[in-house]
């Protein structure tokens, strides 16, 4: 190689440590970098045109050749991972292989993410320093990853409330353990609670233009609306629906019969006194134009309610139904304060995803029948029901015989009622044998609090709102016989080690005597 091109490469050299060395300690970019650039590249064409032959003899030869080829090999499969990775990143797909689905969207939520038809915008706010933020941002962030695979129209973003107290202020941020919110179309809903059930509660609330108006009936001695005390106080469940985005109201029958137009759903809980037949007409003229309607009843209770049942195929069976627990030495014997529902629907939105093994609480309910015949266009099915191991008494009095049976405990009705216009749209009612299921006291029991939400969410013809039921883990099990865990044990367990540890003897001693 002449000696212009060794002194050639030797200042591109220098170019080159210069550029890197000026870009560090600048930190940034100015002008009189692509003079040392311009310098290097210069200094690396100068051996092209002094030593030409040498260059062209070099990559003529065998080994350069090969290397070459190696080069274009490793250049083209690390283009092709860099495309891969580009397309896993934009396209890809997951599979959930828990038992329970606990790592899946329920098809509610990938509903309600699909129909979203604006940018919906989620904040999560933290502040620097707090213990366990760290934590919430990253749960955080991977169960939005799930409802932003569904659609591109979740953007999330989070704000640390220090370094943005403008939009803190503005969103009533008043600390820094981990507030969320969405914001869709204006309206906003705080979230404060990391978990599935919460996130689409208030992707619900956020999508719904409307406010629906339910109605509870006053007059009789129905369950208060503002008890916060008493176990059948409806406080509470006024607070759910409420912070449901729904309008709660009452309404006296008793001075003004009719039904208000702006009524979605009406509800009667518990009344100890008997409705005059003008609040039951006007009941009736309230179902004949497609009204939603829930009766919730205690036993031994005179009404007048049960002539309306009747009209529309359920029978109130004045009873106590009980659950009979099997007690170790003792055998089955009545569970006197609570009664659990336990078989469920699983053709009906509202309990179809209740699962197995679940329960719904009740205060001595009473059992529903239905007439015979049920009227013409009418549907019934039995939502919640006591199960086999139950116990039917019709008094308070356990000396006396009881029937144990399979009773429906809350039922739903559809269709036409009897009399009404044939051009009239269809009526909804649920009828339960108990009103203290959604009172303050076992509301938030098990899935009492799933079954009034999405019976309310059905009746206000909102099915896609009705709510999520948490997703619990679910343990595998293995359950051998005698004879199955022997065969387990001489033909596996024990064989296995012993035909290993004999090979590798075997081994050994063949490379010993080799």
């Amino acid at each position: 190689m002449k000696l212009i091109s060794k002194i050639s490469f030797a200042a591109a050299g220098i170019s080159l440590v210069a550029f890197s060395v000026s870009r560090f300690i600048l930190g940034g970019w100015i002008p009189f970098l692509w003079v040392l650039l311009g310098m290097f590249a210069l200094f690396m064409v100068i051996p092209l045109f002094t030593d030409k032959e040498i260059l062209l003899d070099f990559f003529m030869m065998r080994t350069t050749k090969h290397g070459l080829n190696m080069g274009a090999m490793i250049v083209l499969v690390v283009l092709c991972l860099g495309l891969l990775n580009f397309l896993s990143v934009r396209h890809y797909a997951t599979f959930d292989f828990s038992a329970a689905q606990l790592n899946t969207l329920s098809d509610q939520s990938v509903k309600l993410a699909k129909s979203l038809d604006s940018e919906l915008k989620v904040l999560f706010f933290y502040k620097k320093g707090v213990q366990g933020n760290e934590e919430n941002r990253k749960a955080f962030r991977e169960i939005i990853k799930k409802y932003q695979d569904q659609t591109s129209k979740i953007q999330l973003e989070f704000v640390e409330v220090n370094e943005r107290p403008d939009l803190a202020k503005e969103y009533g941020v008043d600390k820094g353990s981990g507030l969320a919110f969405f914001d869709y179309k204006g309206r906003r809903n705080r979230i404060e609670k990391i978990d599935e059930q919460e996130l689409t509660g208030a992707l619900v609330k956020v999508t719904r233009e409307k406010n629906k108006t339910i109605y509870f009936i006053v007059g009789h001695g129905e369950s208060s609306l503002e008890d916060q005390q008493e176990a059948n106080g409806l406080a509470s469940i006024k607070s759910m629906l409420e912070n449901n985005r729904y309008t709660v109201k009452t309404h006296a029958t008793t001075t003004t019969p009719k039904i208000p137009e702006d009524a979605d759903v009406v509800v009667i809980a518990g009344p100890k006194q008997e409705f005059q037949e003008m609040e039951l007409s006007g009941l009736r003229d309230y179902l004949k134009r497609g009204g939603s309607l829930i009766v919730a009843l205690k036993a031994k209770q005179n009404t007048g309610l049960e002539k309306l049942s009747k009209e529309v195929g359920i029978e109130f069976g004045n009873d106590f139904v009980f659950t009979l627990i099997d007690i170790p030495g003792i055998g089955k014997n009545i569970q006197p304060d609570i009664t659990l529902g336990v078989d469920f629907s699983n053709t009906q939105d509202i309990t179809k995803a209740f699962g197995k093994g679940e329960i719904i609480r009740f205060h001595s309910p009473q059992s529903l029948k239905r007439v015979n015949p049920i009227p013409p266009g009418i549907t019934i099915e039995d939502l919640v029901s006591s199960g086999r191991s139950s116990m039917v008494y019709t008094e308070l009095d356990f000396n006396k015989p009881g029937t144990e049976q399979n009773s429906a405990l809350v039922s739903w009705v559809k269709g036409r009622f009897p009399g009404g216009d044939s051009k009239a749209k269809d009526f909804s009612m649920l009828v339960a044998g108990d009103s203290d299921f959604f009172g303050n006291e076992l509301l938030y029991k098990n899935l009492n609090r799933d079954l009034f939400l999405n019976s309310v969410a059905a009746l206000a013809k909102e099915d896609n709102m009705i709510s999520v039921t948490p997703k619990e883990p679910e343990m595998t099990q293995m359950h051998l016989t005698n004879t199955q865990f022997s065969l387990f044990l001489f033909g596996f367990v024990i064989p296995l080690p012993l035909l290993m540890f004999s090979s590798s003897i075997m081994l050994w001693f063949r490379r010993r005597n080799a």
